[in-house]
């Protein structure tokens, strides 16, 4: 017998086998508390630190390897960053316990501070070096001290500036820097001792909120100065919401913590239970704790992450934007593909859980995300699989927080992305925020979901060509006045979307199409409390057919043009007298008459032009005065479908000018 060896590759003639190589030799590489990055990363000899590892793996031919995290905490004072040169590598939790990675230091050093609280020094905190907006106790996000002890002030602003909706454009004028920057109070709610220093006002609006540092207190207008712009001026939307937070006079109840810039120390009201002499409290550092950094031109391809808890991350003082997006997630992937994340613990985070932007063909499974300041999951990619997570109690500080986000690729090479059987509950914002093409989102269960804020949903998005199957809400009722709340909500945008075999329990409005087209809703269970609504506003083109709708109330339809097909219906419906009395539910399948809106009785109003405008396509204010006349009403007196147009209307003494606003989008 013979062998010829050729650089790759055996050829064995006497038995045919072939054998491929270079053979494949994977290194592991332990990690422990008690390690040393000098030894050679074995079971018997481990590391102290993941990036010492990870430069090891790196140095080591024959991957890919595997970085095992022996149970303990590990403390991280920089972000744990892998790329393109980590391709293949799998990070995980070795057995026995928890591996936690926190973003931050222990505090240490407590000490009583008066009666009730405890306090520890923060070194760089009073000379402007170190900022944090989170804390963690034994494994728990801290609540901030807060003012009122629940619930909210009503601050003096007025701002009722119309909002023109998103695609028109938003609000009719700009805010001036006077009213961004003023919020004013009715002093009864201010405390006289308060520290500009600490403070710190969330601002409500609709969806969304602010959070602004105090310049100063102006206590002869009853104003205070805010340091940072909000995202809409206080009193938008009219929403007079707001409170303090981070102040010694917030601390209401155990549990609850505020950073004192102006001594530089930690202040904590412990629980009852909690003995500050063993308690782990941890203040973070970092924005995000592990990022898998990949570019466009090097994506980082197959790294998993498995089994790891991860803890301990601040925030910026800036305004976040819709869903809390602005902020940095604990976990970080960019231009990842093939990626997976799975059985890991996020928790007690100040920012997003899990931040993804370009992840191509990865896979999020079986996760545990809770306790976050902002989104448990906001997701940016293409052929997506996000199955079996639970995801809760988010937006903790940021309470347009959502659940889960996910949004998909406008590109021809698209795949699906999948959202399948997650449980999601106990959000103050929607449950579930998706936008873009190719969704599949089945068989997830969603409750007691939109706590605080309004105009969103257990399941909300601008969705094209996508499926809502088989999902569960319940409990999801409206918090105070606004815009609402619904189980399933398409918004602006989008079109030729099936949503069947859901079911809707307690929630009353069941589905919320708004400038939508082409939506498909066929055998679904909508059960309400009382009155049920389906709302088709400035929407065309919708189906509506084999639905079983349980009303002991009225069912209201917000504009029935919007539907073109409705058929196989089935309706029970009363159940409830007048005065709460019962009586005979009726089994009907016809669609109910609604009312057409009334005539308008007033005029639009014109305005004398001081000189002719010019016909350029631009329509600036001074050229064109007076306001906005809203076009959005067909000859049957019912909304237009569509994204809403405005006209701005003038004249002299020879002609009347008319200038048209229309918003073009899909």
């Amino acid at each position: 017998m013979k062998s010829l060896s050729l650089r790759g590759f055996v050829v064995v003639f006497a038995s045919c086998v072939l054998v491929w190589g270079p053979l494949a030799t994977a290194a592991d590489f332990f990690i422990a508390p008690g390690g040393n990055d000098g030894q050679p990363g074995t079971p018997e000899q481990p590391m102290a630190t993941l990036a010492a590892a990870r430069d090891a793996a790196r140095k080591t031919e024959n991957g890919p390897h595997r970085m095992i995290v022996t149970p303990g905490d590990y403390f991280l004072t920089e972000p744990l960053q892998f790329d393109a040169s980590d391709n293949g590598l799998s990070i995980e939790a070795g057995e026995g316990g928890a591996a936690v990675l926190h973003g931050g230091t222990p505090v240490v050093g407590w000490r009583r501070d008066g009666d009730r609280f405890w306090c520890a020094d923060a070194p760089g905190v009073k000379e402007g070096t170190r900022d944090f907006r989170a804390l963690v106790v034994n494994g728990r996000l801290a609540e901030r001290a807060r003012l009122p002890e629940s619930g909210t002030f009503l601050h003096k602003n007025t701002w009722n500036v119309r909002y023109l909706s998103s695609v028109g454009g938003g609000f009719e004028r700009e805010a001036t820097e006077e009213e961004l920057h003023t919020l004013l109070y009715d002093p009864k709610d201010m405390p006289t001792t308060l520290d500009v220093n600490n403070a710190e006002v969330r601002v409500y609006h609709m969806w969304d909120e602010s959070l602004c540092g105090v310049a100063r207190n102006d206590t002869q207008r009853h104003a205070l100065v805010l340091s940072t712009p909000p995202r809409f001026p206080a009193g938008a939307f009219r929403v007079k919401k707001y409170v303090l937070l981070n102040t010694r006079e917030g601390m209401t109840r155990p549990g609850q913590w505020y950073l004192d810039r102006s001594t530089g120390r930690v202040v904590y009201w412990p629980l009852p239970e909690e003995d500050m002499s063993k308690a782990q409290v941890v203040a973070p550092l970092l924005e995000k704790v592990v990022h898998l950094a990949g570019n466009a031109k090097k994506p980082i391809v197959d790294v998993t992450l498995r089994g790891l808890t991860i803890q301990a991350t601040t925030t910026p003082l800036k305004a976040s934007s819709f869903g809390a997006y602005v902020f940095d997630g604990a976990l970080v992937l960019d231009w990842a593909q093939g990626c997976t994340v799975e059985q890991m613990d996020i928790r007690a985070v100040g920012g997003q859980g899990v931040k993804a932007s370009q992840w191509l063909d990865g896979k999020l499974l079986d996760c545990h995300v809770h306790q976050t300041g902002a989104c448990g999951l906001r997701l940016h990619g293409s052929g997506l699989l996000v199955a079996r997570n639970h995801i809760h109690h988010v937006g903790q500080h940021y309470p347009s927080a959502i659940a889960l986000s996910a949004y998909s690729r406008h590109v021809k090479d698209a795949k699906q992305v999948h959202l399948y059987r997650n449980e999601i509950h106990d959000t103050p914002y929607s449950g579930m925020a998706v936008g873009g093409p190719d969704f599949l989102i089945e068989e997830n269960l969603i409750y007691r979901v939109m706590l605080e804020m309004h105009d969103g949903a257990a399941i909300y998005g601008g969705l094209q060509n996508s499926v809502l199957r088989g999902n569960v809400v319940r409990d999801v009722v409206k918090i105070g006045e606004g815009y609402g709340v619904a189980a399933y909500y398409l918004d602006e945008g989008s079109r030729d979307n099936l949503v069947e075999r859901n079911v809707s329990v307690g929630v009353e409005r069941a589905v919320q199409n708004h400038i939508a087209r082409n939506t498909a809703i066929r055998n679904n269970v909508f059960i309400s409390q009382d009155d049920m609504s389906l709302t088709f506003a400035r929407s065309a083109g919708c189906t509506f057919e084999a639905n079983t709708l349980f009303i002991p109330g009225e069912l209201r339809i917000t504009q029935p043009t919007g539907i073109t097909t409705w058929k196989d219906n089935v309706l029970f419906h009363g159940g409830k007298g007048k005065d709460g009395a019962p009586q005979p539910f009726t089994i009907t399948s016809d669609m109910p008459t609604m009312t057409p809106p009334g005539r308008m009785t007033s005029s639009a109003k014109a305005v004398r032009a001081a000189e002719p405008p010019q016909i350029d396509g631009e329509i600036r204010q001074g050229e064109w005065p007076g306001e906005l006349v809203n076009l959005n009403r067909e000859p049957s007196r019912w909304n237009a479908a569509g994204a809403p147009a405005f006209a701005r209307l003038g004249y002299d003494d020879q002609y009347l000018y008319v200038g048209i606003h229309v918003t073009m989008f899909n």
